[in-house]
């Protein structure tokens, strides 16, 4: 799987900046180290401007508890700074005639001009496109320049190689895929990613693109004074009444999806992210009907008898995103 030993995922949140480190052993992956730097509140805004001295900073003390040999770097951006279109192009068009049709219409789609965006497309299902003078739905990715540029300029600094820049809804969706693999997970499931800000929910259902939808629910919103919800404890009582809450806000994207996928039902869910201890599973299942799986992001790895202490202290599942990056950084770009 990894044409280079040690794989980084990054995971640059708005709270907090999250490493983790594998190594390829023969056919399985070894947990090398993960780490977590607490950002100060102007590294990152609304907008996903990037305060760059306060992130290198930051960056310079996390890539202190990495080790020395790692340099091989993926990092994502939050889905809500890319702009994601299926395109509709003819399947005769050259690559530039492509390249040149796919940025006429992300100028209609952006609300920035074109030369300000970084821009990833790919073809979707194109065995199925042989036919001369059919179209062909070409799936395309763009965020502003200044938001990949800033991040990855950031990581250089610091003498690593980013190589791969994902969105954190198909980091979630490549950690899916591995632990099903691992735990003989089977059926249709989809990934509800708890944060102290927003929760993510995102399947990647067959025979479709991924689906992601975010919801402004999170830790902050029910408790606004804890600046670590993942290492707080709550009341059985608080922790009920969380978990309400989340699935009142779980159930119109779920009844969505549904909707718009008929073919790929949910079986059930993973739960991550930081406040997924905060989460009583009884009460999902019973309220959504579907069975639920806590997702531990550091545990599916092999490691050593120093890690597994490390990884005991609790789910660690605000890991999640960075443990799928580390993965995907295995995989060909």
């Amino acid at each position: 799987m990894f044409r280079n030993p040690l794989t980084i995922g990054i995971d640059i949140g708005h709270h907090s900046i999250k490493a983790v480190v594998l190594r390829q052993k023969k056919t399985s992956l070894e947990l090398a180290a993960f780490a977590e730097e607490v950002l100060p509140t102007s590294v990152i805004n609304e907008q996903h401007s990037v305060n760059v001295p306060g992130l290198l900073s930051a960056m310079r003390k996390l890539k202190k508890q990495l080790p020395f040999a790692a340099r091989h770097t993926v990092l994502a951006l939050p889905d809500s700074a890319v702009i994601s279109k299926v395109v509709q192009l003819d399947s005769n068009l050259s690559d530039e005639e492509t390249v040149f049709a796919i940025e006429q219409a992300m100028s209609a789609a952006s609300p920035f001009p074109v030369d300000e965006l970084r821009m990833d497309f790919f073809p979707v299902n194109t065995d199925t496109f042989a036919v001369a003078g059919q179209t062909r739905p070409y799936q395309v990715f763009a965020a502003r320049r200044e938001t990949v540029d800033s991040r990855v300029d950031a990581l250089r600094k610091v003498r690593l190689q980013p190589k791969v820049v994902e969105l954190q809804t198909h980091a979630l969706l490549w950690l899916e895929q591995y632990l099903a693999e691992q735990l003989a997970v089977e059926g249709q499931w989809g990934v509800v990613d708890v944060g102290q800000r927003r929760t993510a929910f995102c399947v990647n259902p067959v025979g479709g693109t991924a689906y992601h939808r975010e919801l402004a629910f999170g830790c902050e919103q029910f408790a606004p004074r804890s600046d670590e919800p993942s290492l707080e404890a709550l009341s059985p009582e608080q922790m009920e009444v969380f978990t309400k809450q989340l699935v009142d806000n779980l159930k119109r994207q779920l009844q969505l999806y549904q909707s718009t996928h008929p073919r790929a039902t949910l079986q059930g869910i993973w739960l991550s992210g930081g406040g997924q201890s905060w989460v009583v599973a009884d009460i999902v299942e019973r309220m959504l009907g579907l069975e639920v799986r806590w997702m531990h992001p550091l545990a599916s790895f092999n490691r050593g008898p120093k890690m597994d202490a490390e990884i005991e202290q609790g789910s660690l599942g605000q890991y999640a995103v960075a443990a799928g990056l580390a993965i995907r950084g295995g995989q060909p770009t």
